[in-house]
């Protein structure tokens, strides 16, 4: 089945998309660089067989170089116990949260999953949903992703 019209159809799914939906677990872990926590968070849930992905900011700037960013929002499959909270050092606290653990209320978010730089990354179209309701430059990585990546996967399909 071919969409007539992705632009349409994405416009749609976006204005009628809430991320605050899925569980968000805020909280920060230390780390000298965003780059260095997504690495350090990636390897952590690889180590404890979590299935996870990198979505917001981080991962429009895999896809996309745009901005630096401060917030790295991880999908997780569940709801991270304190045991895996302390392996990968997560500190629940809303102040000062550099990092959001997402339960998802759909497991779709990880359908068409990617690795970008050896980071698993939700798919592109997830990403443009999810940056709606991020922080920081997210409605201009929005709009980067949606010129730079989103255009390039349509026009494939044609």
């Amino acid at each position: 089945m071919q969409v007539g019209d992705p632009v349409v159809l994405l416009d749609a799914w976006r204005e009628r998309y809430e991320f605050s939906r899925h569980r968000v677990i805020r909280g920060h872990i230390a780390a000298r660089t965003s780059e260095s926590l997504v690495s350090e968070l990636t390897a952590g849930l690889v180590e404890a067989g979590k299935r996870h992905a990198l979505t917001g900011l981080g991962a429009a700037w895999l896809y996309s170089p745009f901005a630096g960013y401060n917030t790295v929002a991880m999908y997780v499959d569940v709801v991270p116990s304190d045991g895996l909270k302390n392996r990968l050092r997560f500190h629940e606290a809303d102040t000062g949260a550099n990092v959001w653990l997402v339960v998802p209320n759909d497991e779709g978010v990880f359908q068409g999953d990617n690795i970008v730089s050896g980071v698993k990354c939700v798919h592109p179209v997830q990403v443009y949903l999810d940056l709606k309701e991020h922080p920081e430059r997210s409605a201009e990585a929005a709009q980067v992703l949606r010129v730079d990546v989103l255009k390039k996967i349509w026009s494939k399909d044609e």
